[in-house]
């Protein structure tokens, strides 16, 4: 009858020194990956990030064009990198609100975007609602501006674009005192004009978007009530 041969007495000693041997291959290989991740990261802040650098002084109220600035690999710590214009941000046209001297790193609190993409002022009028369709205006409607002085209504402005329309609210409860303040794009010519009807005081906006607007339209004599004078 066969007997079972017993456990060999060395089997464990093998064993421990197969597990010993192993354990300095795995601290090694850890070191290893350790300084290959810190090689990594030291290369990726010598790199830096790029960031928009004045080309030239830069003065207030400059647009920013191509030939103003250069993107340049800028090494610093992320709390400075956060206030620095990346080099892939929308920097283009934007407004220089303070002096930039060539070579240094552009912050985000100098520049601001213009007031329009095209060049033209931006301008806010106070309105009433019931002169101004009943507030019903949006962003990206037209508008004329028709005013009344001397017995003759005509248009000042015509077919201007509105930028923003908001409420003046009353107090704390934050009912609508019944104004508006209309913010419009306008050019020079335009802003003048308004400012004239402002100061008379006599003026109605007429929402014509999508129709054409009352540029070249001949003024016409109305009465004191407002109908049209014969």
């Amino acid at each position: 009858m066969d007997r079972p041969h017993p456990a060999s007495p060395g089997h464990p000693q093998r064993l421990q020194r197969r597990h010993s041997r192993r354990a300095p291959l795995v601290v090694a290989l850890a070191a290893l990956l350790g300084l290959v991740g810190a090689l990594v990261a030291l290369r990726s802040e010598a790199a830096g990030r790029p960031v928009v650098v004045a080309a030239r002084d830069l003065v207030p109220g400059a647009r920013l064009t191509a030939g103003d600035v250069q993107v340049v690999a800028v090494a610093a710590p992320g709390s400075v990198l956060a206030h620095l214009v990346a080099g892939d941000a929308a920097w283009r046209g934007r407004v220089v609100t303070a002096p930039v001297a060539a070579g240094e790193p552009v912050t985000r609190t100098r520049l601001r975007p213009a007031a329009t993409d095209d060049g033209r002022r931006v301008m806010s009028i106070p309105v009433d609602r019931a002169r101004a369709v009943d507030g019903r205006l949006r962003p990206g409607d037209r508008v004329d501006v028709v005013q009344a002085l001397d017995g003759t209504a005509a248009v000042v402005a015509a077919g201007l674009e509105v930028l923003a329309v908001a409420d003046d609210a009353d107090g704390a409860l934050g009912a609508s005192r019944g104004r508006l303040t209309v913010t419009l794009a306008v050019d020079v010519a335009e802003s003048q004009r308004l400012t004239g009807a402002l100061a008379d005081g006599e003026f109605v906006l007429t929402r014509v978007t999508g129709a054409a607007p009352g540029a070249g339209a001949a003024p016409i004599g109305v009465g004191r009530t407002g109908t049209v004078a014969r």
